[in-house]
């Protein structure tokens, strides 16, 4: 446990940066489909003219900001006439990899450079298998480190007229614009300062609170009208769509414990255990540890009431991951000064093991099928009037992002039904009959140059397929499930023959 003893703040910053990047080569399976279709779909239709954009972006509910940056990206490639596919996945990865670096040494800012804070961030399995994704919620969660290493947790009395102690609020604003999700834990940390705070509460809210919401929500308001074309607040819009109307919904159901039993114990692996130790010892003295217990105050209010929304993901744990593991530390450091030196070795090498398996295994096997297509279909293109279907679940591979060639692409329509709730979407009523589906789409039209699927629809579709040769198979998972295979299947149209009779 000796990684940060004696390194500079230089050299600890290099290492955090060491480990995110080589997570960007390492971790080469797919998650879900937001990694590419809410940044990296959307970036490439801005800066190359061409792409596809989901129903979020059409409704309003998504902020431009952070695609915005990966365009800005995307645009010195195009003038460099450097916008090779590889670049073009790689660099928005490695542009993540360095935020979620800096968010990690601002981690370890906050527990005043404690080497087993920097152990626990370093080696959390789900951290490393998501922090250098191009995810909203990987942006979210380094929003969240970095800002709550600038809170003034120790007495609640710091000035909010020194500009150092403002930024918490500047990056709350801008956490909850990227992912309206992380409101909940802001408007508990803001009613906390602003029942400690020395100054007169008012003239907080109107001198401080009101100023920097006005300027930086203003600013990302003007941002979104600019690139939706009309006066837009997107964080309303998320509210409106997901939790009034309950469009979420559509993309899955669960019960309002699944999070503490399910998710929570999944994001965190082996790191449950000291966080439920460091729970219990804060909730016997809350009154000696009044960081630990605001900070439980707002996990638990943040769970609480995404527990009683009825569409629940793992990525939706992700913003709380700093805060638990600040409580992990905050237990093991006064533990590690009185245990025996294999204590901690055992402990270190335990924590070590019990991520790493996890990481590895979905980081390099689990679902990676979707990803390595992409590369053979861009060899597999004859030409730009070529045509690519994927007959997979909604939004099973990136598009244009991991393509870029301006090809005719079809994809299942998976809109949420937002004028007749229980009817039918165009997928489900493809995987109800793939046959009549084909009959229908391709009576008045040519068929596909090439066909994406997984290899459980593959008898279903068979009749329709004999026009085609069979051009790669992928592994992709060992657990599937529902209509998602073991392998990806390309299927390549043959192409016809003049008979010798035919010849000019």
């Amino acid at each position: 446990m000796a990684l940060a003893k004696g390194l500079r703040p230089v050299q600890v910053f290099g290492v955090i940066l060491f480990v995110r990047i080589v997570s960007v080569f390492v971790v080469q399976t797919w998650y879900v489909p937001d990694e590419y279709w809410q940044t990296l779909e959307v970036a490439h239709k801005q800066v190359f003219g061409y792409g596809a954009l989901t129903w979020e972006w059409t409704k309003g509910i998504r902020s431009y900001l952070y695609p915005s940056v990966v365009a800005a990206l995307y645009t010195i490639l195009k003038f460099t006439g450097l916008d090779h596919p590889e670049a073009l996945i790689l660099l928005p990865r490695i542009l993540q990899a360095v935020i979620s670096a800096f968010a990690d040494y601002s981690f370890y800012q906050w527990t005043g450079g404690r080497k087993w804070a920097l152990f626990l961030a370093l080696t959390s399995w789900f951290w490393f298998y998501t922090g250098s994704r191009t995810l909203l919620q990987t942006v979210e969660t380094a929003l969240v480190a970095i800002a709550l290493s600038k809170y003034p947790f120790r007495d609640g009395k710091t000035s909010y007229y020194e500009k150092e102690s403002n930024l918490w609020i500047w990056l709350a604003v801008v956490c909850v614009f990227v992912r309206p999700t992380s409101a909940p834990l802001w408007v508990v940390l803001g009613l906390y300062n602003l029942a400690t705070a020395t100054e007169p509460r008012l003239r907080l809210v109107v001198r401080t609170y009101v100023p920097i919401g006005l300027v930086a929500g203003g600013a990302l308001v003007a941002l979104d009208s600019y690139f939706h074309g009309s006066l837009i607040v997107t964080p309303w819009e998320f509210f409106r769509f997901n939790v009034l109307h309950d469009i979420a919904s559509f993309y899955g159901q669960h019960p309002w414990h699944w999070y503490l039993l399910q998710g929570i114990p999944a994001v965190l692996g082996i790191h449950l255990l000291p966080v439920v130790a460091a729970a219990a010892a804060v909730l016997r003295r809350p009154k000696e540890n009044k960081t630990g217990a605001l900070l439980l105050v707002a996990v638990a209010v943040h769970v609480a009431i995404y527990s009683f929304i009825s569409h629940k993901e793992f990525r939706f744990v992700l913003p709380l991951l700093p805060i638990f593991l600040y409580l992990a530390q905050d237990f093991i450091v006064p533990w590690s000064r009185k245990a025996k030196k294999w204590q901690l070795y055992a402990l270190a090498g335990a924590l070590l093991i019990g991520n790493a398996v996890p990481a590895l295994y979905f980081g390099v096997v689990h679902q990676s099928g979707t990803l390595k297509v992409m590369p053979l279909l861009r060899d597999a293109i004859p030409s730009n009037k070529s045509s690519i279907v994927f007959l997979m679940p909604c939004h099973s591979t990136p598009l244009y992002s991991h393509l870029h060639v301006n090809v005719t692409t079809r994809y299942l329509n998976c809109d949420p039904p937002f004028n007749k709730i229980g009817e039918t979407y165009e997928a489900e009523y493809f995987f109800n009959n793939p046959q009549r589906w084909w009959r229908n789409e391709y009576s008045a039209k040519a068929t596909p140059s090439l066909v994406v699927l997984f290899d459980t629809l593959k008898g279903r579709l068979e009749s329709a397929l004999q026009g085609y040769t069979l051009l790669h198979q992928i592994p992709h998972t060992q657990f599937p499930e529902g209509e998602v295979g073991e392998n990806v299947l390309v299927y390549k149209k043959i192409d016809r023959q003049p008979k010798p009779d035919e010849a000019v």
